[in-house]
């Protein structure tokens, strides 16, 4: 087989894996009405089911560094892949709020250790054209989101019981680790010295800051995939079309991560950033103003605008160094704290609804945090990411 072939096959692989870093957070969504009556959870209780796997990512995307010292890349993705899908399983016994907070946190530890290791794993293997293999595994991310949105209501129609739905989110875990499994069996690995450096890049100003912008981001899709469904449905929608409209927003987010990565020819990111965030300020803008006007509209408007943000955010931080050891472990911190931060979102909004018995406030606070990034983008120079390298390196060399 050609290494043109292989690296075919392994981009597959990669999409194949991608598809299942989301169904977890976004299945619930369209059913949390059924969850909350069944499971007696509050709104604060049930926004858990998507801040915990959040913040179990970011947890686990700081813990990166341990992991690629005990751990090889090739188990550490398929035990997280198996994790998934017994997180997906458990949610096939009878609803009860501490097992599906369970099944949530199983899942987001997979989910997290999968997204610490792929772009460390993407820099080494396609570094001529990292953007775009970038996009392709964020757009695999973003349709596996809205495959859980858009499926899983069909599922629940055609399950015996309704909650049984939620469990057939481990099959595609499962065809993923068997997919995974053989074709990474050549997968290069980090020298040992690179597997051994300490994460100790918390000590940069710029890597919390990645993080903070990161997590931002990443807040406002939190927030929409946990409550933009129940959202439409105290409108007056039904399951269905409020899956549906989440679905939507995640076709969006696919197309953003696809095509945005692709102008992303030049190192300076903040055009693009801009882009992406100008249309997710137009989105929450009309899910304030205009909700029932033009929803299709303002879901797409934020999918693009997330879609395009996140792999645009790995790229950003992957440019800071030119060693992808170096980059991996300064994106799996940006992750860790970001994820931390996003995971705070959907909680937050869920007392914010249970203190004004809706969601406006919510995407208010999201649109003015919008505004804020815009201004934080501005930071992202260029020409002065040699000396955050040299930072860095001081750093890493560190015994």
């Amino acid at each position: 087989m050609s290494q043109k072939q292989k690296q075919n096959l392994m981009l597959l692989v990669l999409v194949l894996t991608g598809l299942n870093m989301r169904p977890l957070l976004t299945s619930v969504g369209p059913l949390l009405p059924q969850l909350r009556l069944a499971s007696g959870m509050s709104f604060t209780v049930a926004a858990l089911l998507t801040a915990l796997p959040v913040i179990a990512m970011g947890v686990l995307a700081l813990a990166g560094g341990w992991i690629d010292r005990h751990i090889s890349e090739r188990n550490s993705v398929a035990l997280s892949l198996l994790m998934i899908a017994i997180g997906a399983l458990l949610r096939e016994t009878a609803p009860h709020s501490g097992i599906l907070l369970c099944s949530a946190l199983l899942g987001g530890i997979g989910i997290g250790i999968v997204q610490a290791i792929m772009p460390t794993v993407i820099k080494r293997l396609f570094h001529q054209r990292m953007p775009q293999v970038m996009g392709l595994w964020s757009a695999a991310l973003m349709g596996g989101g809205g495959l859980g949105a858009a499926i899983t209501p069909w599922l629940t129609q055609h399950s015996s019981v309704w909650y049984h739905a939620l469990a057939w989110w481990a099959l595609p875990a499962l065809i993923a680790l068997i997919g995974w499994w053989p074709q990474s069996k050549t997968l290069a690995q980090p020298t040992h010295a690179a597997a051994s450096v300490p994460l100790q890049v918390h000590i940069t100003p710029r890597a919390w800051t990645l993080g903070l912008y990161f997590g931002l981001i990443n807040g406002g899709y939190a927030s929409l995939i946990a409550w933009l469904p129940p959202y439409y449905i105290q409108l007056g929608a039904s399951a269905q079309a409020s899956g549906t409209l989440l679905a939507l927003m995640t076709v969006g987010q696919t197309a953003g991560a696809l095509l945005l990565p692709i102008f992303a020819r030049r190192q300076d990111r903040r055009r693009l950033l801009f882009f992406a965030l100008a249309l997710q300020l137009a989105g929450f803008c009309g899910f304030i103003m205009l909700p029932l006007s033009q929803p299709v509209l303002w879901a797409l408007l934020c999918g693009v605008g997330l879609g395009g943000a996140f792999p645009l955010c790995l790229v950003l931080a992957l440019d800071h160094s030119p060693h992808p050891a170096i980059a991996g472990r300064l994106v799996a911190f940006m992750q860790g704290i970001g994820f931390i931060v996003a995971g705070l979102s959907p909680f937050l909004s869920g007392v914010l609804r249970s203190l004004s018995g809706d969601f406006l406030l919510d995407w208010a606070l999201h649109a003015l945090c919008v505004v804020g990034l815009m201004l934080l983008t501005l930071r992202f120079i260029p020409a002065r990411y040699p000396h955050e390298w040299r930072t860095l390196s001081t750093t890493f060399q560190k015994p």
